[in-house]
């Protein structure tokens, strides 16, 4: 007996060693994902003045005052944009002039156009003014800038005019970098992309005699390297951070096992394809986090910190602050991050529910959705309670709206609502980057139009066309519902908000109809083609008709509608033949300098 009990007690201290074990296993790694996720300050808060569809925003004592209240300690003193508006600078050569001994042929023909002296000057003169003001209200300070340039506009065909594997172009931005910061004292950092921004990379398939066969992260990073270590040795406390925009993520993940930590941080968008509000930190995104962690290397995240966007231009007032609260939120949780940053621009002088949430955000990371939105809308006093709802309704809106198909279902402002009358597409874009040809495939649906979308590709999307479109509806009539208890100081800001939300639904709608009228054609052909009478199908025909009458009064303009369904109505195997059928179709949907005046995801 003694046996046994001996032997009862030993088992049961064993047990309750493991549970215990077990427990604070359990509890170990609960705290463990807390801490992973828990709020975290920022560092870097960045933010700039202007945007890319509103450049010529004052930097002046109201903007800078209002930028430090919202909680930005950073500021970046250019737009950089590749459509280079206002003349914003660019590239290292738009501010400095290049050293004789390395100018090349484009420098000396862009030195008659964009690069005079007289405008080298005036884009210089912008930057000191910008520095100081800065300085005064106490920002940190980071010029942004393409490198290497590639001409502008770019020269893609390789071997490129600059190549980060000919020594000359290396010692040309060394030297330049050293001349931009005796130009420009009080800069503390730099920001560097090496694709877009005019700057390009050879690639290691190429016909570049010096970049084949070469792996782009043991190129790019050297590059990155000797600029950082450069600038560094001019600016002890400086750092260049690094935006590895267009590497794909196994060529980013590479590189950043050859940074130098101790001069090279890294600025990345909030996820792999683009910042997209809709879709904040994606597993690339968090795998960055994670293993620029492991080196000691700071990373600041990009997002959208206001309602302008270059996802809604030029739309620059529909407010989706719940989204704007929710993405900041999301990056700032994936994991060590050393900085936020604006990717597009700030207009703090107007009304701008997503810029104030985040503000709320900067200044309480820990903040709940409901008590976010009451701070946020208390200042619209009896009106707040609707104007919450509205928001909610946009926000929510905006997050169904697809932005997956299509890296074309940005700039949603641009689209003409009076489509075309053949077959609904749904157009890819694509361009010669490691990315786009490599890791973007899986985040967007379509990158090429190498043939028509399945009938399912194009209901996915119709359907969710109708539902950002009803749900946009729904924020509309709440918004129209109160705007007359709007208090009068936010009446402008408001109303354009209501007015640009009208025209984004708008366009929703005629992308939903364009593609359900195309699928529903098809359908008929079906009929007809596998021998089933047409007239056992009149529901089809009938739902074609009627939504033809609804795109017509979307449109808000009678024809090409109008003679289609007189032929409908007439022979419809007539109408089959002359409408919506499909185009020639392209093999990438490449930039082909006409987007801007045909912006469209559904036409050719």
């Amino acid at each position: 007996m003694e046996k046994k009990s001996s032997g009862n007690k030993i088992q049961s201290t064993v047990l309750v060693s493991v549970f215990l074990l077990l427990t604070i296993g359990m509890l170990t790694t609960v705290a463990g994902a807390q801490q992973n996720n828990q709020a975290q300050p920022a560092k870097y808060r960045v933010g700039f003045l202007g945007v890319p569809d509103e450049p010529e925003v004052e930097w002046n004592d109201a903007n800078m005052q209002r930028m430090k209240e919202l909680g930005f300690n950073t500021m970046q003193l250019n737009i950089a944009w590749g459509s280079r508006p206002n003349d914003e600078a660019l590239n290292l050569e738009d501010v400095v002039a290049v050293p004789e001994q390395f100018q090349l042929p484009m420098d000396r023909t862009l030195a008659k156009t964009l690069r005079t002296p007289e405008r080298i000057e005036a884009r210089s003169a912008k930057l000191r003014q910008r520095i100081a003001i800065s300085k005064k209200y106490g920002f940190h300070i980071i010029f942004h800038f393409g490198a290497p340039s590639a001409g502008h506009p770019r020269q893609e065909t390789e071997p490129l005019p600059q190549c980060i594997m000919d020594s000359n172009t290396v010692n040309r931005h060394v030297a330049m970098i050293r001349a931009f910061y005796q130009k420009f004292p009080g800069v503390d950092d730099l920001l560097l992309y090496t694709y877009d921004q005019d700057a390009w990379l050879c690639s290691e398939y190429g016909p570049c005699p010096r970049c084949h066969g070469v792996p782009l992260a043991k190129r790019v990073s050297a590059f990155v390297n000797t600029l950082a270590r450069t600038w560094k040795e001019m600016n002890p406390q400086g750092r260049l951070w690094w935006e590895p925009w267009e590497l794909s993520a196994g060529e980013v993940y590479k590189s950043m096992e050859l940074l130098d930590s101790s001069c090279v941080g890294m600025s990345i968008h909030s996820g792999i394809t683009e910042v997209q509000i809709a879709y904040p930190a994606d597993r690339w995104f968090k795998n960055v986090l994670t293993m620029a962690g492991d080196r000691s290397i700071p990373v600041i995240g990009e997002v959208w910190a206001g309602s302008p966007t270059e996802e809604l231009e030029p739309y620059t007032n529909i407010p989706t602050p719940l989204l704007t609260l929710r993405e900041l939120r999301a990056i700032n949780t994936a994991g060590t991050l050393t900085g936020i940053k604006e990717y597009y621009g700030n207009v703090p002088g107007e009304e701008d529910p997503n810029l104030r949430m985040t503000g709320i955000f900067f200044h309480n990371q820990d903040i709940s959705d409901d008590v976010a939105l009451t701070k946020l809308a208390e200042p619209y006093l009896q009106a707040s309670e609707g104007v919450k709802k509205y928001w909610e309704l946009s926000s929510e809106a905006v997050a169904i709206y697809p932005w997956d198909i299509t890296w074309f279902a940005r700039e949603v402002g641009r689209s003409n609502p009076s489509h075309s009358m053949t077959a609904a597409t749904l157009r890819g874009a694509s361009w010669e980057t490691p990315s786009w040809q490599s890791s973007r495939k899986a985040a967007f649906i379509r990158t090429d139009q190498t043939g028509e979308p399945n009938f399912w590709e194009r209901e996915d999307a119709q359907i969710r066309f109708e539902l950002a479109a009803a749900k946009m509806e729904e924020a509309i009539q709440e918004a129209t519902s109160i705007q007359g208890i709007v208090p009068q100081q936010y009446h402008t800001a408001f109303d354009k908000g209501v007015e640009e939300l009208r025209g984004f639904r708008k366009r929703c709608l005629a992308f939903a109809y364009h593609l359900r009228e195309t699928n529903l054609a098809n359908l008929i052909r079906s009929s007809i083609r596998n021998g089933l009478p047409v007239k056992l199908r009149n529901d089809n025909i009938a739902e074609l008709r009627e939504i033809l009458l609804n795109d017509q009064a979307n449109q808000g303009k009678e024809e090409p509608i109008a003679g289609a369904l007189k032929l409908l109505d007439r022979n419809v195997k007539t109408f089959l033949d002359n409408y919506f059928l499909p185009t020639k179709t392209t093999i990438k949907g490449e930039w082909n300098g006409e987007w801007n005046d045909n912006w469209s995801i559904t036409s050719e």
